[in-house]
């Protein structure tokens, strides 16, 4: 019960309070021009990876959705959890410009569910996807091209 109930509405909670505790704590925008240049990126990238997987298809819990469609195409032909990486990505320089250690641990904390709910996640895309999602694996990397 625990895996399958309780672990990922618990990942779910850790990731959504990360992000909340950082968007109310400090600055919604970098304090420096790369700054800037980084978060608009991880927002891009979100966006683009919510359009290209449609709304239909996007589940904040690590599940995929009955009927959902495997997506292999715009940045996920690069990599396999693009919404995970630009969570991260938009938030880093923002604890940057307004650091603090509780900001910063929250942002680890952030990063370790996220790496969490990748396995969960992807056990559940095999069961759904068998083969294809196998083979999508074996040529794509989780969250950083060409690297990890």
């Amino acid at each position: 019960m625990f895996k399958e109930k309780i672990y990922p509405n618990l990942l779910v909670t850790v990731q959504l309070g990360s992000l909340l505790y950082l968007a109310i704590s400090g600055t919604w925008v970098a304090g420096s021009a790369l700054g800037l240049m980084v978060e608009s990126f991880g927002i891009g990238l979100g966006i683009l990876a919510i359009y290209v997987a449609g709304i239909h298809n996007v589940n904040i819990r690590p599940l995929p959705k009955e009927g959902g469609k495997l997506i292999t195409y715009g940045p996920y032909y690069f990599i396999r959890h693009p919404m995970y990486l630009a969570q991260v990505v938009a938030f880093i320089p923002l604890v940057v410009t307004h650091y603090t250690p509780l900001r910063l641990a929250v942002i680890l904390a952030l990063t370790v569910a996220l790496l969490l709910k990748m396995p969960y996640e992807e056990k559940g895309l095999i069961g759904q996807f068998g083969e294809d999602y196998k083979t999508y694996m074996s040529r794509t990397k989780k969250v950083i091209p060409f690297i990890y």
